[in-house]
């Protein structure tokens, strides 16, 4: 698939889920979140594939797998997805791809059919967007892939990307998983937004943002320049009342959070942009790394950590690149390896990750893919060139 179709793909992720019911409707529907019973699929989807799961059994834990056929990050992650299957199916741990937006019934059967090696677990379909409604608007999920997990209690432990599931099923099975923590991280991410949903917009509207001016951009320079961590904050609150700018904005609330010496409110913050959706997310993804990069040897294995995180969250995602997110992430490993390189095995805390990521992107590193948007100077200078 060409980067451009790929690209394509990834918006309409975002652009093709928007809510199927009417906006005056969505205002009487009842979120739900972490903490809460998720209600039984029942009998809204049709099954595909596998034994029907209608209900959650008490002891048991599922695992709900947000899909379409027409996504590519979900095709793509659907391998990902069979293997936690395979793994956990000793634990009783109970995978479902539910497909929304299915378009044609026939299309998503033929598709399963094509796909059931790599789709090594229970199939549905939504019907008529009820199941969407239930799992993704009251959850506010802006977009797909999204899982989400049910603890033995039947109580919504987690969500998020199917690339992230694996820490938290494993202590969702072991039974020490901190729900309660998940509910508070959920409020920070909630907090980092701004509760932007009732927040109105400086200027413009979701839909047609007021474009940066000159002006706009010489003050967030000066601003940057400065390392001004109160003004970054400020200018980042008074856009998070746009939705359209929402990515941006957390990505300089990020960086001012970090340069007032918060760095747990820092890095809760650029995670939150991974929840998020918006044209600029791969870009904002890759300057969070970079920036983090660019500050390493502040804390080098805590900072480094993050930027490799950050990444491979933009390499995921590839929503209407505009510089290679490949590149970004070599340009971390190129500054892990200058890192682990440069101190003794027994100095670096995180080194045996290190190493793992330094192994497992080798190849994309000899590769050699088009550079970050550092300027070489900057690269040289951070590789001690």
């Amino acid at each position: 698939m060409s980067r451009t179709l790929f690209a394509v793909g990834c918006i309409l992720v975002i652009t093709s889920l928007m809510p199927t019911v009417k906006a005056q409707e969505t205002k009487d529907l009842k979120p739900l979140a972490i903490g809460d019973q998720l209600p039984a699929i029942g009998k809204r989807v049709t099954w595909l594939k596998g034994d029907k799961v209608e209900s959650f059994a008490k002891g048991k834990v599922y695992v709900i797998d947000l899909w379409a056929t027409w996504c590519a990050p979900c095709i793509e992650m659907m391998p990902h997805t069979s293997d936690i299957a395979d793994r956990y199916a000793k634990h009783g741990v109970q995978i479902v791809g539910l497909a929304l937006d299915p378009g044609s019934a026939t299309a998503t059967k033929d598709f399963v059919k094509t796909n059931a090696k790599k789709m090594r677990y229970v199939i549905c379909e939504d019907i008529d967007g009820q199941m969407k409604t239930e799992y993704m608007t009251r959850t506010g999920t802006a977009g797909i892939p999204t899982v989400l997990i049910v603890n033995k209690d039947g109580i919504l432990a987690w969500i998020g990307h199917p690339k992230n599931m694996g820490g938290p099923l494993a202590e969702i099975v072991l039974e020490t998983y901190d729900l309660a923590a998940a509910k508070r991280k959920l409020n920070r991410h909630l907090a980092a937004r701004g509760s932007v949903a009732n927040r109105p917009a400086p200027a413009g509207n979701d839909n047609n943002p007021r474009p940066a001016t000159g002006a706009d951009r010489e003050k967030l320079s000066n601003i940057f320049e400065r390392k001004d961590g109160d003004a970054m904050v400020k200018l980042a609150e008074s856009l998070m009342g746009n939705t359209a700018r929402l990515v941006n904005a957390l990505g300089i609330k990020g960086k001012g959070l970090y340069h007032q010496g918060k760095f747990d409110e820092a890095k809760s913050t650029f995670n939150s942009i991974c929840n998020e959706s918006g044209e600029f997310k791969t870009q904002v993804l890759c300057g969070a790394a970079e920036f983090l990069v660019t500050q390493y040897q502040d804390n080098p294995d805590r900072n480094l950590k993050l930027a490799i995180s950050l990444a491979e969250a933009a390499v995921a995602n590839r929503e209407g690149q505009q510089w290679p997110a490949t590149g970004t992430l070599v340009f971390v490993m190129d500054v892990v390896e200058f890192h682990t390189e440069g101190n003794k095995k027994e100095d670096v805390k995180s080194h045996k990750l290190f190493a793992q990521k330094l192994e497992q992107y080798d190849e994309l590193r000899t590769s050699k893919p088009r550079e970050s948007r550092l300027t070489t100077g900057n690269r040289r200078t951070l590789l001690g060139q």
